[in-house]
């Protein structure tokens, strides 16, 4: 029969070693991990929390990946561009979570928290997704969503954006927020004597419509005649479709019409969600033709679709029948997308410049506050294809004569879309 072997036990000068081996690994593996954390990287540079309107409120690390977790599962579940963003800028955004998650703990104060959650969604590539700065909080709450306050008017939101409710001292920016500014965004001009009229749209204002409406109606029947109008929306970042629906039908003398196809992920929860869109369909009723013509992953990651149709009708105010040039660039975006992609599809101008920066929506963008810290976030929702069936946030819109350099000039003779239209 064997023997067991007896344990020889270890002397004190033998264990010793090992506990201070293992206390050596665990210093080594806590310097390195400090020695990692400390990569640029994974650092936020950043004001104090009151310089973005902000409350600092002293979050914990694990409370700023609570908030987080929510924000992810959010755009997990609505947002439609993740495929797009690999596609065009290199970014797998959800892998990329472990990074984003060292950033955040790595901050120091709620003011580099907020700017670390903000650098994350950037890297989404999105204008419309983004957390709201105390300037921006108190601009949607008394300008963009009025009728929706009551998501603004959250206790945790009203505390963390130091906000009492007071709208008569809110200030707008023109060049910070051209969509808030009520101040003038119309210029027109004649460029050529009894040949070449200029009008240049610095945003789709709501709050200028009527008036602009009036004097664009007015310049109009002055240049009937012309042999071309030039419209420049460089630059512009949308508004409301009202201001350039109403420039159209002055310049048409028959109706126009187009129609876009948008994907949602998700459709409201209740009835009475301020976000609502009515007449969602469920994809699976599209027809299968028509949905294997579009990109893959409309097929695979949405749920509803709607099919949108902008008609417009002529007004008889104006008799112009001269060729119109819509000057684009990547900075025009939502409902200046929408007009550009409207003009082109319908055959009402000829555009000239580069590649839109899309953003072309038909519904609300939606607003949420994060129950936690209060933030209020901005996010897409709605895919929108172009008539040709590729996604308009990633393609844009192609312009007719294509301009490298499409800088606006004071001077005509400098400025090289002008040019071109002129030389068409």
């Amino acid at each position: 029969m064997l023997k067991r072997n007896k344990k020889i036990p270890l002397s004190s000068k033998a264990k010793r070693r090992i506990i201070i081996r293992i206390l050596l690994i665990i210093f080594a593996v806590i310097i390195g991990e400090r020695i990692y954390n400390s990569r640029d990287e994974f650092q936020t540079e950043a004001l104090d929390a009151e310089d973005y309107g902000i409350l600092d409120a002293g979050f914990t690390s694990s409370e700023k990946i609570r908030e987080f977790k929510f924000i992810c599962q959010l755009l997990e579940e609505n947002y439609p561009f993740f495929k797009v963003n690999e596609r065009v800028n290199g970014i797998d955004w959800f892998e990329n979570i472990g990074k984003y998650k060292r950033i955040l703990r790595n901050t120091k104060g709620d003011g580099e928290y907020f700017v670390a959650l903000n650098n994350i969604l950037k890297d989404l590539n999105d204008r419309n997704t983004f957390i709201l700065t105390g300037d921006e909080y108190r601009l949607y709450y008394k300008y963009y969503f009025p009728d929706k306050r009551e998501i603004l008017h959250y206790e945790r939101s009203l505390g963390r954006y130091m906000f009492d409710g007071q709208l008569d001292n809110i200030e707008v920016d023109p060049k910070k927020h051209p969509l808030f500014y009520e101040g003038p965004v119309l210029e027109t001009k004649v460029l050529v004597e009894d040949e070449i009229a200029y009008m240049r749209i610095l945003a789709m204002s709501n709050y200028r419509i009527e008036e602009d409406y009036e004097k664009i109606k007015s310049f109009l029947k002055e240049v009937e005649d012309y042999d071309k109008l030039i419209v420049d929306i460089r630059g512009n970042a949308g508004g409301s479709d009202e201001y350039w629906q109403r420039i159209v039908e002055l310049l048409i003398d028959e109706g126009h019409s187009a129609e876009y196809y948008s994907f949602f992920k998700q459709k409201a929860k209740t009835a009475q969600d301020p976000f609502l869109v009515s007449g969602l369909t469920t994809i699976e009723f599209l027809d299968d033709k028509i949905l294997a013509s579009f990109p893959e992953e409309v097929r695979t990651d949405f749920k509803y679709y709607k099919l949108n149709r902008i008609k417009i009708d002529p007004k008889e105010d104006v008799n112009f029948k001269g060729k119109i040039y819509l000057l684009v660039d990547e900075e025009v975006y939502g409902s200046a997308e929408k007009f550009a992609a409207f003009a082109k599809d319908t055959g009402f101008a000829t555009l000239v410049g580069k590649n839109t920066g899309g953003g072309m929506t038909f519904e609300e963008v939606p607003i949420q506050n994060i129950p936690y810290g209060g933030f209020i976030i901005s996010y897409s929702r709605e895919l929108v294809l172009n008539s040709d069936g590729t996604i308009n946030m990633e393609t844009g819109t192609s312009p007719h004569i294509l301009v490298d350099n499409t800088t606006y000039n004071k001077n005509m003779e400098k400025d090289k879309c002008i040019q071109a239209a002129i030389e068409d």
